[in-house]
């Protein structure tokens, strides 16, 4: 087994967050509504790696990316948590979740306008290149038994791409994730970093952010 990873809670350089929809709808879910005890638990641990988020956010040193396939993804689990696991009280409740989603992935036009504007959250469209590098780790994965739907590999694809095409530093770019066949899959691959899962006992917030 390989050595545990860890996050630094005060970097020196800025740290990139690649976040899938369930870790960010979870982030909106009021748990204390959740009645089951394993999914209580998820949301819970999503939200703990939100607040650790939420403070470099704030501290300027952190930036999430989400895809936008993601972000529609998201309102849909929102959706369905509220049609049908009934995980909030009310309609006010659920509509207020959901602003606080739009709220949190939105730019206004005063700050977009801004010559010294901090954007911490980026949407990321689905470009050709994204779309081009999914065929790849679908080979991997299915050479694996793993599965894996088209979103999740998106999400690996749009991995490369902030690696190939923005530059980003593979040490500082984390992809977090819900999924266990996702987070298990990136093992295998040696151009992309490891995906973190919050629900995973080894990689709480609280091992993790040191």
């Amino acid at each position: 087994m390989g050595r545990p990873r860890r996050i630094a809670r005060n970097p020196s350089d800025p740290h990139f967050y690649l976040v899938d929809a369930n870790f960010l709808a979870n982030r909106f879910i009021p748990y204390i509504r959740v009645t089951d005890a394993r999914e209580r638990q998820r949301v819970e641990r999503s939200q703990d790696w939100w607040i650790e988020i939420d403070r470099q956010i704030e501290a300027g040193v952190a930036v999430v990316y989400i895809p936008d396939v993601c972000i529609a993804e998201a309102f849909k689990v929102l959706a369905k948590k509220y049609y049908e696991n009934k995980y909030f009280k009310n309609t006010a409740e659920y509509k207020f979740s959901r602003d606080a989603l739009s709220e949190f992935i939105h730019l206004s036009p005063k700050t977009l306008k801004a010559s010294s504007r901090k954007v911490a959250v980026h949407d990321l469209s689905t470009s050709r290149d994204i779309i081009i590098a999914v065929d790849r780790f679908f080979e991997i994965f299915f050479k694996h038994k793993l599965s894996a739907s088209v979103i999740d590999l998106l999400i690996l694809a749009t991995a490369k791409y902030l690696i190939d095409f923005f530059r980003l530093p593979a040490a500082r770019l984390f992809i977090v994730t819900l999924d266990v066949s996702l987070w298990r899959g990136t093992r295998k691959l040696v151009d992309i970093p490891s995906a973190f899962n919050p629900n995973s006992s080894s990689e709480l917030a609280a091992r993790v952010f040191v």
